[in-house]
């Protein structure tokens, strides 16, 4: 915070400061009814995981990725999560307001930390809407129109198109989006009854197909198919690297976890409710993942496979026509939901994005009529359009899961910088202004009390900020002695490598543990145990994960830093809500100084 003893003799933020600025969402007023239990929040979370991830992802990592192993794969996948499940609940139960990343960073690491994370939220919300909806496209597509919108595409696409996006169109699955577009600007009454319906038509759907699995699979099936194209079989044909890359991808498979937090200020006791709804509904999702990869495989051969539609075509492959349309129907009936739901939380996100003044302030308004974003939610259709557009189907998925887990990691990281940073809960940081002529006022605090309140971040959280991010480079450079260089023998050069930083990392976490205090909670509903070393570990796997991803993921993320570098200093450096509001405290404070001045000379 800008030293500034005296209210009048005040100086603007300088650029660091300007830069590390911090909000404090669990100060916001809530106006939102809060009406949802534990029960309600799990189904909410439970239908944004479970949906048409477990129908459109699972087949095609099977299928090229990981083979029957997948089943390992999610199990993976959900112990490296765990750690970062474990993060939610706690940043879930801390806060009161709407949760997310973005609104967790800010608080924490503060303004330009806030916007990158924000960029790489909203595209990952709105690549994963790409791929629902381009899900939803295919197997529209192939089973109930015949292949018609695939016959335009091949007549009409190129004489619009180049060949490159030409091959990327698919109609369907445009006209999904801009009709839950057309939705949500007439506006959309979100309840949880609505997702229960969803969510019981796709579990019993599951279990159907469970059941058949059972009655036409085969042991056989299951541990001992061999692709004659290829000569790989048994349980893992891909061996130990395609599980692990499995894991990786599977990750997108996770991403709807996140909107139980998003629930936290409609929710009627957040300190108890949302943890426990985080962590029911990341085990039931976990669990229906399992088992659905196991019927799946124990079903059909892992090779035959269909391209993008797999689920339905395993079914009509044994001649079960109605049980292949019921399917049919989960998927298309989870597709709309949580492309409806995506593509309202995203143009939600963009309008908050845009009230914080990161962004343009035209997606910060709402119609008059249906009281909704509707030019943030024009905007946030437009974009997921390009990306069904540029990227195809396998780039989608590995994109979607970079972006989550380079969230994912983000979020540990600031459960730990809040963990050690002096709490805020006091006053509104966005008026230091104000709070220093109350100090000024009240001489009773002291000066260990009044270094209490909130704003810039302080010695101590620069020094929480400096040895995680030192954390976090050894961690990453462990991660690319897994991978790379090849010509470095592992046993005798990398692991002993990788052993030495690792044991410093050690030492960093238990010098943190050590000598830093852990501020207390007013009333904590949920802690997450073993802070620092809890998130530290998740933050390491996510970034072990992502980087067994292609290389489609990895640009991705340098795009991300990019244009979120780009947009802040180039918009939000100069429109920051909260720097235009102490520009504006600056300006009356020099008014009532000049006032008071000339009123003193008269």
């Amino acid at each position: 915070m800008t030293d500034c003893g005296d209210y009048y003799n005040c100086k603007p933020p300088s650029f660091l400061e300007r830069l590390f600025q911090k909000s404090s969402p669990q100060l916001e007023e809530q106006t939102l009814k809060k009406c949802l239990n534990i029960f309600d929040l799990t189904v909410q979370g439970v239908a944004h995981i479970a949906g048409t991830s477990i129908f459109i992802v699972t087949p095609e990592v099977i299928r090229l990725v990981a083979g029957p192993g997948t089943f390992v794969s999610y199990l993976i996948s959900a112990a490296v999560l765990f750690f970062t499940v474990l993060a939610y609940m706690d940043l879930g139960a801390r806060f009161k307001g709407i949760g997310n990343a973005y609104v967790y960073v800010y608080a924490a690491l503060g303004e330009f930390a806030a916007a990158l994370v924000g960029i790489f939220m909203m595209t990952e919300i709105a690549l994963s809407l790409a791929l629902y909806s381009v899900g939803f496209g295919l197997n529209l597509d192939k089973f109930i129109l015949g292949g018609w919108s695939h016959q335009l595409q091949v007549e009409y696409a190129e004489v619009f198109l180049p060949h490159y996006l030409a091959e990327n169109v698919n109609l369907m699955a445009i006209a999904l989006i801009i009709v839950c577009c057309v939705v949500n600007c007439f506006g959309v009454k979100q309840v949880a009854i609505a997702n229960m319906i969803t969510l019981s038509y796709i579990i019993l759907a599951d279990i159907m197909y469970c059941v058949i699995s059972l009655v036409y699979g085969s042991p056989d099936t299951f541990a001992h198919s061999t692709d004659p194209r290829t000569g790989k079989g048994g349980i893992f044909p891909y061996g130990a690297a395609g599980v692990i890359t499995g894991a990786a991808i599977v990750v997108v498979a996770y991403n709807g976890f996140e909107t139980t937090v998003s629930l936290s200020a409609e929710a009627k006791n957040s300190k108890r409710d949302v943890p426990l709804a985080v962590a029911l509904s990341f085990g039931i999702s976990t669990t229906i993942y399992v088992s659905i990869t196991l019927a799946i495989v124990y079903l059909v051969p892992w090779y035959s496979l269909a391209e993008n539609t797999g689920m339905p075509s395993s079914l009509g492959a044994h001649g079960l026509t109605i049980p292949k349309y019921i399917l049919i129907g989960a998927i298309l009936l989870a597709g709309t939901s949580i492309a409806l739901c995506s593509l309202t939380t995203l143009a939600r996100g963009l309008m908050v994005f845009s009230s914080d003044g990161l962004a343009w302030s035209c997606l910060s308004s709402v119609t008059e009529c249906s009281q909704v974003p509707a030019s943030a939610t024009v905007l946030a259709s437009v974009v997921t359009i390009l990306f069904t557009l540029i990227f195809p189907y396998e780039a989608l998925i590995n994109m979607v899961s970079g972006g989550a887990l380079l969230t994912f990691s983000a979020v540990c990281y600031t459960l730990i910088v809040i963990t050690y940073t002096r709490s805020s809960e006091v006053v509104d940081e966005t008026s230091w202004l104000v709070q220093n002529e109350i100090n000024r006022d009240n001489q009773s605090l002291t000066t260990s009390e009044a270094q209490e309140t909130p704003g810039y971040i302080h010695n101590q959280e620069w020094k929480i900020v400096g040895w995680m991010a030192t954390f976090c480079t050894i961690s990453t450079i462990c991660v690319m002695l897994i991978y790379w260089p090849k010509i470095w023998s592992f046993w005798r050069v990398r692991l002993p490598i990788i052993m030495v930083l690792g044991f410093i990392n050690i030492l960093i976490l238990s010098y943190v543990k050590l000598i830093y205090h852990i501020q207390p909670q007013r009333d904590p509903g949920f802690v997450c145990p073993g802070i620092p070393f809890v998130p530290a570990i998740g933050i390491t796997l996510n970034l072990a994960l992502f980087s067994a991803l292609k290389s489609a993921a990895h640009f991705m993320a340098i795009a991300y830093i990019v244009s979120g570098t780009f947009l802040y200093f180039g918009y939000g450096y100069f429109h920051s809500k909260i720097s235009l509001s102490k520009r504006r405290e600056l300006e009356e404070a020099s008014s009532y100084n000049s006032a008071s001045a000339t009123a003193e000379n008269r």
